[in-house]
Formats: C-alpha cells, sequence, structure tokens
C-alpha cells in the first residue's frame, strides 16, 4: 500500500463541484482518502478566477503511472483537455507525493516539480504535512511554504468537502 499526497484545483467555475467529484471519483477507483486539508483560495488575477483547491492524504495499491492514469482519466470526465497547458484549468489533479519516492519517467515526474508554484497546493499540503521533508529539495514543505512570498499565499477558504 503507498501513502499519497494530491492536490486538487480548480480555476473555472464551478470549482467547488468539480473539486468534490474529483475526490468521489479517486474513491470510487479504490484510492482511499485518508484525510484532507482545509480548502484555499487564491487571488483573482485579470485572467482567472484565482485557483481554489485542497490536498489529500490518501492510500492505494496503484502504481504511479495507474494512479496518474486514473487522476487525468477523472480530469477528462470533468472538462479538462489533454495536454491543456495554458490558460485557466478546470480541474487538476496532481501526484504531489507518492510515498518517498522520486520517480521521472518520461512524462511522469514525482514529487510534482511545479509545487512551489501552485500556491494553493503548497498551502494545502503545509497544512496536512508541515514538517515532511521534500525528497529532492531536502526542505519541510512548511520551510517552503514559509518562503512564499505573500501576495503569493493563498487564504483558506469556508469551503468544505461535505455536500
Amino acid at each position: 500500500m503507498a501513502r499519497v499526497f494530491l492536490g486538487l484545483q480548480a480555476e473555472v467555475p464551478p470549482q467547488r463541484e468539480r473539486i468534490v467529484a474529483a475526490i468521489e471519483g479517486l474513491q470510487s477507483c479504490g484510492i482511499r482518502i485518508i484525510r484532507a486539508s482545509s480548502w484555499f483560495r487564491s487571488a483573482p488575477t485579470e485572467n482567472s478566477y484565482g485557483a481554489i483547491g485542497l490536498a489529500v492524504e490518501a492510500d492505494t495499491t496503484l502504481d504511479p503511472r495507474q494512479l496518474r492514469s486514473i487522476c487525468q482519466g477523472i480530469e477528462r470526465i470533468l472538462g479538462r483537455e489533454l495536454g491543456e497547458e495554458l490558460g485557466p484549468a478546470p480541474i487538476e489533479i496532481e501526484i504531489l507525493f507518492y510515498n518517498e519516492e522520486i520517480v521521472s519517467d518520461g512524462d511522469l515526474h514525482i514529487p510534482y516539480p511545479h509545487l512551489l508554484r501552485r500556491g494553493v497546493m503548497l498551502a494545502s499540503l503545509a497544512e496536512l504535512v508541515p514538517g515532511v521533508v521534500h525528497p529532492v529539495l531536502g526542505r519541510t514543505i512548511g520551510e517552503l511554504f514559509a518562503e512564499l512570498p505573500p501576495e503569493r499565499r493563498p487564504r483558506r477558504s469556508g469551503e468544505t468537502t461535505s455536500s
């Protein structure tokens, strides 16, 4: 059984509904959600409503490629186009950590290489596991979050995962 941390965020309404549907999709695929962070929201920009999201800790028997395939399938169901890189994303489900493994295999990279640029995901992960050491950067998640410039720090949202 692998211990994983996933970051979920959405930038296009209905944001909360997409994330809740994504969590339900993960659970229906046998990924056991252990706990979730608070919801966080980034400030809107001129081309985005701002991101809303959270991180979850989960257990899975899937290997990293299988897990990513499940995440991408759920993203597609919820409106994300394959290869969509520019502009606000309807939903993102990223593998932030998979056990303590470092994976660099073609297009699969774990830990998530853009974590420091995703304030919502970093804040969420810092709330869940501030003392965990990033296996590539060698610093704790709490330290990495503390170095995020104030203007890039998301705020806790009043959202909840319950319906």
